[in-house]
């Protein structure tokens, strides 16, 4: 991969960062929603990951293993972020096995399947489930009786990211293999792409966060 790409997989940690600081109006201005909490802790964690990943490519290193332990810690968190922010019973139920068996088949996807390459499988499995969660929580959405101010609830900004983000990156990190033969040209701008989309995402992320303040809300109505 070329220089202009490792570079720009540097506004990855630092859109990461942006929205880790924001996050941290949670710890000032508490909320009812725990997982805003488990969120911001999570974003210092993956700020952490990203910038390790970062500071490898850049440096030349195999980032393979780390890339496929961070992307099998996000798929998981953010299918826990998602049960945490749905309803019904029955749903976190489903949402507990999908947690216990996901990261089990990622690690044998990772060390036996496809050792010391990206696990295509089950990121690609992921992805399915990220998004088909993300549906879910738009479907118990749509069966409120009341209509709530979507501008302002949290849940909305992170499903949405996380929607948009998993279901667009799915044909990029997928077919990771095929994409190798592909010319320089259209792999740097898959490489751009793929930076905006983490870029939206956690955008996504700090709107959720900037939502819940009184300024935002004055903006938003005005």
């Amino acid at each position: 991969m070329g220089h202009v790409s490792n570079y720009l997989f540097y506004l990855i940690p630092i859109a990461a960062g942006i929205a880790f600081l924001v996050s941290m109006t949670i710890f000032f201005r508490p909320a009812k929603e725990p997982y805003l909490k488990y969120l911001s802790i999570f974003l210092l964690i993956n700020f952490l990951m990203e910038a390790g990943l970062g500071f490898l490519a850049l440096s030349a290193i195999n980032n393979v293993f780390l890339n496929n332990i961070e992307t099998l810690l996000v798929v998981s968190f953010d299918l826990f972020l998602v049960r945490e922010i749905v309803v019904r019973k029955s749903a976190k139920t489903v949402f507990i096995y999908v947690l216990t068996c996901y990261p089990l088949f990622a690690l044998i996807d990772i060390f036996f399947i496809q050792p010391g390459l990206f696990h295509t499988i089950s990121y690609g499995l992921g992805c399915l489930l990220v998004v088909a969660a993300c549906m879910y929580y738009f479907w118990e959405l749509f069966q409120q009786r009341s209509s709530p101010d979507l501008v302002r609830q949290p849940a909305f900004w992170i499903c949405s990211g996380l929607l948009f983000f998993y279901t667009c990156t799915f044909p990029i990190y997928g077919f990771t293999k095929l994409m190798q033969a592909l010319p320089t040209a259209i792999i740097e701008n898959l490489v751009a792409i793929f930076v905006l989309l983490n870029i939206l995402l956690y955008l996504s992320f700090t709107i959720a966060y900037l939502c819940r303040l009184k300024t935002w809300t004055s903006m938003s109505s005005s």
